[in-house]
C-alpha cells in the first residue's frame, strides 16, 4: 500500500527521500499499516526516534522511535545509562579523539568527517565543535534495555514528580503547603501511538541524585534502566499498556476509541490527566493517567490510564497542546479554575481554548469517573501578515515565580503581616506569564501573555491570551522547549529552544532580554529535544546549578539531547557558560550514532 505524506508519496516498500518533506510525514501520515511478521527494530540503535526524556534523577535517558518508514514490525522504547555517557562527553570535550570514548571508527582529527583539536591557521584555540565535528559513537555502549511498541509513536511524556502534581483546592494563605499526589516510587513514560491510535505507556522505577549506576549495571541491578509494560515473550508491551483502541478497556468508561492520527500531547498540571491533539480531524482526546491521591502500586500496574472522552469541534489539524498554569496563589481563598489547555492548528490563524470537567451530571459511584472536555474559545494570531500553521506552544511562567521568590517574609517585629504577604504574593501569582507559539507561514516565534487582570473590577482571568511580537526564524519550526543554560556567573538563566526541522537549526531565544541570541545548527531533521533535570522554580530565582556529587567535576545541569528524525542518531549540546573554556557553550559536542539516512533514498 501507498500513503500521501506531505506532496509525496510513501511505499511500506520504498521510501522517498524524506530530506524534501519538512517532516510533513509525521504530521500526517495516516494510521494504516500492518507490520505482520517482519523484522524486528533493532534493540540498541535509533530508528526515527520522535521523543526524549531524562530521568527526573538525571541518570537515564528515555528515547521513543517511530518505525517511520516500516522496515520492521514496530517501534521501539529505550533506556540509556546517561551517567556514564555525561562522562564521556567530558573526554570528548576535552579530547575528542580519546580512545576511551566508544567510537564508531578511530577520530582522525579532520573535519567535516572528524574534529580537528585546534583551529586552522596557526591558532591554539580549541575547535569548535558543530554538527560534523563530533565523531559518532557507538550507542550500544549505553543501551540498557529496549521493548517494542507499535509504529508511528509522535512525542514521550515523562510523568511529574507527585510534590509537582498538586490537588486542585483552595489555599487559604500564600503559605499554605500544597497537597502532592501519591507517593509512588514510579514515575511513568507516555506516548501517542498514530499506528494503533492508543496512548502507549510503561512503568518505570523513579531515580534520584542521591545515587546512580556503575558503568557494569544493567536493568536487573539499576532498577530505573528497566522499562516495565507486560512484555510478552517477544519483547511487545502488552494490550494493558495501549489503551484507547477497546471499548471494553479497564476504566473506559463512556465505550470509545481514540480517533485517528494522534500527535501532541499534553499533561494537566496536577499530572492526572493527558489531552492529545489529532492531526487529521477536529477531535482531542482526554485521558486519565492513573496516577492519583489513592494510586495502588500493584504488581500489574493497576491502576492503568484510560481514555474518557473525545472533544469535538476544534480546527482540523491540532499540532501542539499546552496546559495553562493556573498558580493556587492567584486565588487564596478561592478555588482555582477548571484545568484548561491551549491548542495549536495547521489550518487556522488562532489558538483554542479547552477547559476539562468532571462529570457533573451523574451517578454517585465513586468508582465511575467521566470527565469531560469543551471548547470554550479561541485566540486570534495577529502577529505577522498569516498567522497558518501553527506548530507548538508554550507558557514561561518563571516572571511570576521569580516575583514570589522576592516577596518578604512574615515579620510581626516590623508589623509586616501575613495579609501583606498574602496581597504582594497574589499579585506576583496574577502576573501575565508568557507564551510562545511556533509559526510556519510564515516561519517565525510567536510572543505574548497569558493571564490578565481586566475591566473595572480588577477581575483576574488566567486564561486570557494575547500575542503581541514575533521573530522571524528558519524553516519548519517544529517544537518548543522551555529550558535553562548556565550562565557565565554559574547560575540557571532561561532560554526557549525553538526546532527548526526542515532547517536543521535550533534557534536559542533569550525571554528576559528579548532577543534571538543565537543559531545553532545540527543534524538532518532535529524533531525532540530532552534536557538535564532542573527545577523551574530555581531557573526562575536564578540560583548557582549544583554540582552533581556523584561524579564530583560537572554541574548538575549541562547538557540538552538532540534527536534527528530522518537520520536517527541524536547530538548532545553543552550549555554550561560558565566553565573556563567556553568555546564549546551551545554548541554539539557528541554524536551517539551513526548518521544514517533512511533506506530507499
Amino acid at each position: 500500500m501507498g500513503f500521501l505524506i506531505g506532496e509525496a508519496r510513501w511505499s511500506t516498500v520504498a521510501v522517498v527521500p524524506l530530506l524534501l518533506l519538512g517532516l510533513t510525514g509525521l504530521a500526517s501520515a495516516p494510521a494504516c499499516y500492518n507490520t505482520g511478521d517482519g523484522t524486528p527494530p533493532p534493540a540498541d540503535q535509533f530508528y526515527f526516534p520522535v521523543g526524549l526524556s531524562v530521568s527526573h534523577g538525571g541518570t537515564v535517558l528515555y528515547a521513543v522511535n517511530s518505525d517511520f518508514d516500516l522496515q520492521y514490525n514496530a517501534g521501539t522504547i529505550q533506556s540509556f545509562d546517561l551517567r556514564l555517557m555525561r562522562q564521556h562527553v567530558l573526554l570528548a570535550i576535552a579530547n575528542p579523539a580519546d580512545p576511551a570514548l566508544p567510537l564508531v571508527r578511530p577520530a582522525s582529527g579532520s573535519c567535516p568527517s572528524d574534529p580537528a583539536l585546534t583551529k586552522t591557521g596557526g591558532s591554539t584555540n580549541r575547535q569548535p565543535l558543530g554538527e560534523t565535528c563530533a565523531p559518532p559513537v557507538d550507542p550500544r555502549a549505553y543501551i540498557r534495555d529496549s521493548t517494542l511498541i507499535g509504529a508511528f509513536a509522535t512525542t514521550m511524556l515523562l510523568s511529574r514528580l507527585p510534590g509537582d502534581m498538586t490537588v486542585q483546592a483552595t489555599k487559604t494563605t500564600a503559605d499554605d503547603p500544597a497537597l502532592p499526589i501519591g507517593n509512588s516510587s514510579n514515575d511513568r513514560l507516555f506516548m501517542p501511538v498514530r499506528g494503533s491510535a492508543t496512548l502507549t505507556w510503561a512503568s518505570i522505577t523513579r531515580d534520584d541524585f542521591a545515587s546512580a549506576p556503575t558503568p557494569t549495571d544493567t536493568k536487573a541491578t539499576y532498577a530505573p534502566f528497566q522499562i516495565r509494560c507486560g512484555q510478552s515473550a517477544t519483547g511487545r508491551c502488552d494490550r494493558f499498556h495501549a489503551v484507547g483502541e477497546d471499548t471494553a478497556e479497564e476504566g473506559n468508561t463512556r465505550g470509545i476509541t481514540m480517533p485517528g492520527e494522534p500527535f501532541a500531547a499534553a499533561q494537566s498540571e496536577d499530572g492526572t490527566s493527558i489531552v492529545i491533539t489529532h492531526q487529521t480531524n477536529n477531535n482531542a482526546t482526554l485521558f486519565s493517567t492513573g496516577l492519583s491521591r489513592d494510586r495502588n502500586d500493584t504488581a500489574d500496574d493497576r491502576p492503568y490510564p484510560a481514555i474518557k472522552f473525545i472533544a469535538p469541534n476544534l480546527p482540523i489539524g491540532g499540532s501542539g497542546i499546552s496546559a495553562i498554569p493556573h498558580d493556587l496563589d492567584a486565588f487564596l481563598g478561592q478555588p482555582l479554575p477548571r484545568p484548561s489547555y491551549v491548542e495549536t492548528s495547521r489550518a487556522l490563524a488562532s489558538l483554542s481554548l479547552l477547559r476539562q470537567y468532571p462529570d457533573e451530571q451523574g451517578g454517585t459511584d465513586p468508582n465511575i469517573s467521566r470527565p469531560f472536555l469543551d471548547v470554550e474559545g479561541a485566540f486570534t494570531l495577529a502577529a505577522t501578515a498569516s498567522g497558518v500553521d501553527s506548530r507548538d506552544v508554550k507558557i514561561d511562567t518563571t516572571p511570576r515565580l521569580g516575583c514570589k521568590a522576592r516577596v518578604a517574609a512574615v515579620n510581626t517585629a516590623t508589623g509586616r503581616t501575613q495579609a501583606v504577604r498574602d496581597a504582594e504574593i497574589q499579585a506576583c501569582a496574577r502576573k501575565p506569564a508568557r507564551v510562545f507559539v511556533a509559526n510556519r507561514s510564515p516561519a517565525a516565534l510567536l510572543v505574548g501573555t497569558i493571564g490578565a487582570t481586566t475591566g473595572v473590577e480588577g477581575n483576574y482571568d488566567p486564561d486570557a491570551l494575547s500575542i503581541t511580537s514575533s521573530f522571524p526564524i528558519s524553516d519548519g519550526p517544529s517544537k518548543i522547549y522551555l529550558a535553562p543554560v548556565v550562565e557565565k556567573d554559574g547560575a540557571y538563566a532561561l532560554r526557549v529552544f525553538v526546532v527548526c526541522s526542515d532547517s536543521s537549526t535550533i534557534y536559542v531565544f533569550d525571554p528576559d532580554a528579548n532577543v534571538l541570541e543565537n543559531v545553532i545548527r545540527v543534524g538532518s531533521a532535529p524533531f525532540a529535544m530532552a534536557f538535564d533535570p532542573f527545577s523551574l522554580d530555581d531557573v526562575a530565582r536564578h540560583v548557582q546549578v549544583p554540582i552533581d556529587t556523584r561524579d564530583g567535576n560537572i554541574r548538575r545541569f549541562r547538557f540538552a539531547y538532540v534527536a534527528s528524525f530522518t537520520q536517527s542518531f541524536v547530538q548532545i549540546l553543552d550549555l554550561d557558560n560558565a566553565v573556563p573554556n567556553t568555546s564549546t557553550y551551545e554548541q554539539i559536542v557528541y554524536t551517539l550514532g551513526t548518521p544514517t539516512d533512511p533506506k530507499g533514498t
